[in-house]
């Protein structure tokens, strides 16, 4: 029963979450009713906020604590990375006549790149117009959804907040509280099955870009060698995951390593073909006119440049073309359907 009750909370956890700034609106603070003021919608509650990060405290189980970050916002979607100590998910929302709704979801998430035009896969309809009490709807698992207030106090890590609340009847005989608060979005998640209770309460909001772990290889300069290093980057909403890694392989944290790409060195495209699993990256002709290297150094150059991809992406295979056409240099070359293998076998960590 218990390992049950994990993998639900998971599941719970990761159904709808969104983040944006730290606001309290006038009339909360003046504790008015604002369904009296306008017609509420969607877009009050659910504000897709830019480098934004939303951190929530957890409390009864290790997967409610987590922090949310929106990757990509386009027109009325928007990508959003939900990050635990279980896993990294990735999630669409869209916004469209009347309801917000996850169009795409997809777990062990753990790189950058955007969905937000990738095939449905999903249907969950998470929050629907018009915003009044005993409104209801169903979800993806037949469970049932109900606007039960509109002016719910709440209290959190980070404020009081009087909020929009929507529960989900589970059935197993769980229940779900979330609460919605105007121009902030989700401040609580509160899951209740007998005694067993799981609270996910808004703990802070901080307006920062998102930041991860990569690990990077480099050859070594003065010898026939490539190496590994862990570095942390940064990512904006909306920034070029292309124009990330290309400076970070265009410069190694050390005068002792070799770029593993030159500096007029561009990556064109990078997609994860998820029917082979197989990572394409396109360069430019610069990945060739300038490398300027023998055959030895150019094994080095092109490990690093397939393992540090390959480990970003989580995936063996790298298919590399250089303006659309299959890699081939004076020394290697591969045809279009081939594709050169992550190997860090005997790699060593760089120690500066």
């Amino acid at each position: 029963m218990k390992k049950f009750l994990s993998l639900l909370i998971i599941t719970v956890i990761i159904i709808s979450l969104i983040g944006c700034e730290k606001v309290i609106s006038k009339d909360q603070e003046k504790g008015e009713d604002i369904s009296k003021n306008k017609e509420l919608t969607i877009v009050d509650y659910y504000p897709f906020k830019e480098n934004t990060i939303m951190d929530y405290e957890g409390i009864g189980n290790e997967y409610a604590e987590q922090k949310t970050f929106i990757e990509f916002v386009e027109g009325n979607r928007a990508q959003m990375k939900i990050m635990n100590s279980g896993t990294n998910f990735v999630k669409v929302l869209e916004y469209k006549n009347g309801e917000l709704t996850e169009v795409f979801a997809e777990g062990e998430f753990y790189h950058i790149e955007n969905m937000l035009n990738a095939n449905t896969n999903s249907n969950n309809i998470v929050l629907k117009e018009p915003l009044e009490v005993g409104n209801t709807w169903s979800n993806n698992e037949g469970s049932t959804m109900e606007i039960t207030s509109l002016d719910r106090k709440i209290e959190t890590p980070s404020g009081t907040y009087d909020a929009l609340e929507v529960t989900t009847e589970f059935k197993d005989g769980g229940r779900q509280r979330e609460y919605y608060a105007k121009d902030i979005g989700l401040v609580a998640r509160i899951y209740n099955n007998g005694e067993f209770e799981v609270k996910t309460l808004l703990k802070k909001i901080d307006k920062d870009n998102q930041e991860m772990d990569i690990l990077t290889y480099y050859p070594v300069a003065g010898d026939i060698d490539t190496v590994y290093i862990e570095q942390d980057i940064e990512f904006g909403t909306n920034e070029s995951i292309e124009d990330i890694l290309e400076n970070v392989m265009k410069n190694p944290p050390s005068d002792k390593l070799i770029p593993s790409i030159s500096k007029n060195t561009n990556i064109n495209k990078i997609h994860l073909n998820r029917e082979s699993w197989t990572l394409e990256v396109d360069f430019s002709k610069e990945l060739l006119t300038d490398m300027n290297a023998g055959s030895s150094l150019e094994i080095e150059i092109l490990k690093s440049i397939v393992n540090t991809l390959g480990k970003f992406y989580d995936a063996e295979k790298i298919y590399i073309t250089v303006e659309g056409s299959p890699y081939e240099s004076g020394h290697f070359s591969i045809k279009p359907g081939e594709y050169f293998q992550v190997d860090d076998s005997g790699i060593k960590e760089f120690k500066k």
